[in-house]
């Protein structure tokens, strides 16, 4: 954006948060109030600045089901600060039937019983997900009670289309996309296949600014078996983009404001990626100071400002290896008189930085740091961290888990790089572009339900026949992460349904069986039609992944266009698999912070979508009517 004051009515103030994981810890004397005093703040930040909407990047709730204290306490804060007279000054163009997901498909802004000043956008993380009966997430209960707009949710993971929600502010045009989060390895397989569809206005095009909200891995970590699948390739999004908005990834990148704003590798786009608003690690990174990000757009200018929470918890991270210190210690005494010295230094650091707003209630308890001492102890000794933290009760707000205590695993010999779970040449590419991840540190302390599954099928030197691995990895997923009893029992009930209907379906093989009296040469026939590949819905043969052949789209019936011409989507000239984020990158366009000439759109899979026309609304909420959408 032009250093020239733009026009206020035409410039929409956005404010951007992502992982606020309320409820974190909420049993915790001293941590429990983390989560929301920040949440807290996030709020005021977006009511002193007069924001047109807050943003919410996934993970507003840190448990699938919250309990009813955090629920309750959610949305005291989201009434308590976003409702009042104060009028939202945008509208609405697009068809709100296809951007909502609840009864009433309508923004809580414009119902007439409410006044909503400060409307909330938020898309589901893999935190707050849908799940268990009636595939619900926690957003449902809050867009039900009109508190926020839950939107993003993709109706069939196996053939995504992204319908934008067309926000207009005088003369600028925002299409606001959002994909709510999907299992890393589904989604990649979906994006492989070309089955991630984004429709885009049919009428002026280039005259829209594009925001995605994705919740997804920016890169591969925890399931270390396979091929790296495990997060969402920046080239896998579309180049029409302008702004991508990162949630689930915690490390901060907003510090230094625009400058430090890095343009995607592979494609046309800038990454917005405002990390956790909580520390809900003590990993190295959450260290990082705590911003939210405030966004200006008029036209096809922006400009973003980064904004620091003071309701964090300071929190201080340091490395030590024993072996490496001058004097390494030999009994145990000696080694806690070391790290209690390392402690008192991090606590005179931490004490610098306390929180410093005096607005928010239950300050007092913010005063205490986290503090985390990871020490590599090979070829030396060890102490009880607990014996050790509780020489610091009162002092930090961990004093359980102020030490962390590993030995470097040897390195493998004799394999090429990537085969046995170390770096290979796209992971240091990945750290070189987002440095302070620490991938292979997350790797050493993190250990993925997808890698005991993977293990365990290994170790058996079998392979699964009726029951598929990915199919199988989520249902234990929803068990493990999201409390859901009945999940895996269910899924192996589908999975037989389906497998006896198909093998009912065979009539050679039925005619094979009929003429069969042996039992055991029944057995064997259904076995080697199992092994051999039985077309199941939900599923191809065989526990491999990439063994899985991908089914033909249904195709879907179109609806005539009404008043503007549609087209068909288009897909990729070249294969998003074989791109690795090492092509080289097109010119930004001139609504980017770098200046540049126009991009060609024609390789993205897009289609084109009616805008009908706006509406305009008196200061009554909920006046005002919109035309659909025709979709392509």
């Amino acid at each position: 954006m032009t250093d020239g004051s733009p026009d206020p009515d035409s410039t929409f103030k956005v404010m951007v948060a992502s992982d606020v994981h309320l409820g974190y810890l909420e049993k915790d004397p001293v941590r429990g109030d983390d989560s929301f005093l920040a949440f807290e703040e996030v709020l005021q930040r977006a009511q002193e600045n007069e924001c047109d909407f807050l943003l919410l990047a996934g993970d507003l709730f840190h448990d699938n089901k919250p309990s009813r204290k955090t629920m309750q306490r959610c949305m005291e804060l989201l009434r308590d600060n976003c409702l009042g007279s104060r009028e939202v000054r945008f509208t609405i163009t697009s068809n709100q039937n296809e951007n909502f997901h609840d009864k009433h498909h309508r923004a809580n802004y414009e119902d007439p019983n409410y006044n909503v000043e400060l409307p909330v956008f938020s898309i589901h993380g893999n935190h707050d997900d849908p799940a268990g009966d009636g595939g619900l997430a926690a957003l449902d209960v809050l867009s039900t009670s009109n508190l926020l707009n839950y939107f993003g949710r993709a109706a069939a993971v196996s053939d995504i289309q992204l319908q934008p929600i067309l926000l207009e502010k005088g003369s600028t045009k925002v299409a606001l996309y959002g994909l709510g989060h999907i299992r890393d390895e589904r989604l990649h397989r979906v994006f492989a296949d070309h089955k991630v569809t984004f429709l885009r206005p049919a009428e002026g095009r280039e005259d829209w600014f594009n925001i995605c909200c994705v919740h997804q891995n920016r890169l591969t970590r925890g399931a270390t078996s396979g091929p790296a699948k495990g997060y969402l390739k920046e080239s896998f999004l579309p180049d029409f983009l302008d702004l991508v908005v990162w949630g689930h990834e915690h490390t901060c990148q907003l510090q230094g404001g625009m400058a430090a704003l890095a343009q995607s590798a592979s494609r046309n786009f800038t990454v917005l990626q405002p990390g956790s608003t909580v520390a809900t690690s003590l990993h190295i990174m959450e260290a990082a100071k705590k911003h939210i990000a405030l966004l200006h757009i008029c036209g096809e200018q922006w400009k973003m400002e980064a904004i620091p929470l003071d309701s964090v918890r300071s929190f201080m991270h340091k490395d030590i290896v024993l072996r490496e210190l001058p004097a390494p210690p030999r009994t145990e005494e000696q080694l806690m008189d070391v790290l209690t010295k390392q402690v008192e230094e991090l606590i005179s650091l931490a004490d610098a930085e306390a929180p410093s707003n005096l607005l928010l209630k239950g300050r007092e308890k913010l005063t205490l740091p986290l503090i985390r001492l990871r020490i590599e102890y090979s070829e030396c000794i060890t102490c009880n961290p607990q014996r050790f933290g509780a020489k610091f009760v009162g002092r930090v707000a961990n004093p359980n888990e102020l030490l962390l205590f590993y030995r470097k695993a040897p390195k493998r010999m004799g394999k090429p790089a990537g085969k046995d779970g170390s770096k290979d040449d796209k992971e240091e590419d990945l750290e070189g572009a987002m440095p302070g991840y620490g991938l292979h540190t997350m790797r050493q302390e993190t250990r993925a339900i997808e890698d005991l599954v993977a293990d365990l099928m290994k170790e058996s030197g079998e392979q699964l026949s009726v029951l598929q691995v990915p199919e199988f990895n989520d249902a234990v997923h929803e068990y493990v992460h999201k409390e859901t009893i009945a999940s895996i029992r269910t899924f192996v009930q589908e999975v037989m349904e389906r497998t006896a209907a198909a093998l009912n379906a065979d009539e050679e093989l039925a005619s094979k069986l009929t003429a069969q009296a042996d039992p055991k040469q029944v057995q064997k026939l259904l076995a080697d039609a199992l092994r051999g590949g039985v077309a199941v819905d939900g599923g191809g043969s065989g526990g491999n992944d990439d063994a899985l052949t991908p089914r033909p789209a249904p195709k879907r019936k179109r609806a005539p266009a009404q008043s503007t011409r549609t087209v068909e989507a288009e897909d990729d000239d070249e294969d998003p698999l074989d791109d690795d984020d090492d092509g080289d990158a097109s010119a930004p366009r001139a609504r980017r912070p770098a200046a540049g000439g126009d991009d060609d759109d024609d390789d993205d899979d897009e289609e084109e979508v009616a805008t009908p026309a706006p509406v305009a609304r008196g200061r009554g909420r909920g006046r005002g009517r919109t035309a659909p959408t025709a979709r392509g």
